[in-house]
């Protein structure tokens, strides 16, 4: 995103898409009123058709699977009439709201009246329980995208209509090949080839679920979500619990030591015996060492300012080092006006196990507003920075993905701590009003 603000011109094009998706969704609601009423005056008899569905595929020349869309919803969010004549409310109701104001989209409709089919086919489920959890999910969709909402509807289908998965097969492998090449400038480039279908379908699956889109702000390219897809997964397999640690032989040493690399990957702070605590889901941390002035720490100065120097010699932009320094087991050396060593690390910086565990259950992922990220996948972020005399605690913590840490961190996104949950304020240029979003796992009120 970029640091500079909107202008006049930037401003208002902003606001007409605003307007206009509202309109449009409005006339969406104003089109399912006409086929109602097409629906309830029964016309299709006159016109000698069969269905109000094959009138629609006439009168508008749409496909049949619109028509029948759009008659099931409109009898879903329209109102109705008894058999006697008298006027009834829409199935559902809450929902029929928000969509006349146009709050919300084709997308969220779809997920509410999926949900709501799936409860009624719920035995015992009461009327009270069904039309509560209507509410939640109109609700809801106001405040999160199709994604966020989807979630929410899962969690109730979780509570009302609990549901196992299907365990996945298991996958086979052969004659497979992964080539490395480095150049100069420390780019690595590889390429592999995977012969058996089953698991190239593996790897994509994999790979292809890795690289989907945080959010509506997240416009990265197909072939970069891939890629830091594939990073993540890295980082989550050199993890203390990942399978790259997972390197000793039958008489306990490390295999192949010869060959270890240089930088060494943190040993678990601390085991469980059998029946212990649970497995705390954390990425796997980088071991770096980072040289930089205190002053260009504090205030994230830029190239012209100052930079950070990693062990290898690369520069380290100083905001990049920031959010390193979040939850990652970087020690930052922090140089005095005589480059002098201030400080080598602080024994609370990162999140404890008992921290970790806590967010883990808390935020259920990503806390980004609309991202699902695991708690596997995300980073420890500090609301108020470490480097700035914030503390390491619950209540100045929220997990973040790669990415959302990167636009937490150097775009306009800000985050407070209200009622121990994270909200997030967006830029103007997202929304003018900068009203925040509740952050973490959706929640069903109760």
């Amino acid at each position: 995103m970029s640091e500079r603000e909107p202008g006049p011109a930037e401003r208002a094009a902003l606001e007409r898409a605003r307007v206009g998706e509202l309109a449009r969704r409005r006339e969406g609601y104003t089109r399912l009123e006409q086929v109602a009423e097409l629906d309830r005056s029964a016309v299709a008899e006159v016109t000698g058709d069969r269905s109000t569905e094959r009138l629609l595929e006439e009168l508008w020349r749409i496909s049949a699977a619109e028509a029948r869309r759009l008659v099931a919803e409109s009898r879903d969010l329209c109102p109705r009439r008894s058999l006697l004549g008298e006027a009834l409310a829409p199935r559902l109701p809450c929902t029929a709201t928000v969509a006349a104001s146009g709050e919300i989209g084709p997308a969220h409709i779809a997920i509410i009246r999926t949900t709501m089919r799936r409860l009624d086919r719920v035995e015992g489920l009461p009327a009270p329980a069904w039309a509560d959890a209507e509410q939640t999910l109109a609700d809801e969709a106001t405040r999160w995208g199709p994604r966020g909402l989807q979630a929410v509807a899962d969690r109730l289908l979780a509570h009302l209509d609990p549901d196992g998965d299907e365990p996945p097969e298991e996958a086979r492998s052969r004659d497979d090949e992964l080539l490395f090449s480095h150049r100069r400038d420390g780019t690595l480039l590889f390429r592999g080839r995977m012969g058996d279908p089953v698991d190239g379908e593996a790897f994509l699956e994999v790979i292809d679920g890795l690289a989907t889109r945080c959010g509506p702000e997240d416009q990265r390219e197909l072939a970069r979500r891939r890629v830091d897809g594939l990073k993540d997964l890295v980082a989550d397999a050199r993890s203390p619990r990942g399978i790259a640690t997972d390197t000793t032989g039958p008489e306990g040493r490390p295999e192949d030591q010869s060959e270890a690399p240089s930088a060494s990957i943190p040993e678990p702070r601390r085991g469980h015996p059998a029946g212990g605590a649970p497995r705390v889901e954390r990425p796997g941390r980088a071991l770096l060492t980072i040289t930089i002035d205190h002053r260009w720490l504090r205030e994230a100065l830029g190239e012209r300012g100052g930079f950070g120097l990693l062990d290898s010699g690369a520069r380290v932009h100083p905001a990049t080092a920031r959010r390193w320094a979040c939850d990652a087991a970087v020690i930052p050396v922090v140089l005095g006006s005589r480059s002098e060593p201030l400080d080598v690390g602080r024994a609370q910086r990162t999140a404890g196990d008992a921290i970790r565990r806590a967010l883990d259950l808390r935020d259920g992922g990503c806390a980004f507003p609309g991202c699902d990220r695991r708690p596997r996948r995300c980073q420890a972020h500090h609301v108020d920075h470490w480097l700035d005399g914030g503390e390491t605690a619950l209540d100045n913590m929220c997990l973040l993905c790669s990415f959302h840490h990167q636009l937490v961190h150097h775009g306009h996104w800000t985050i407070r701590m209200i009622d121990g949950r994270p909200w997030f304020t967006p830029p103007w240029i997202i929304d003018p009003g900068r009203r925040p979003r509740p952050g973490g796992r959706p929640r069903v009120p109760t």
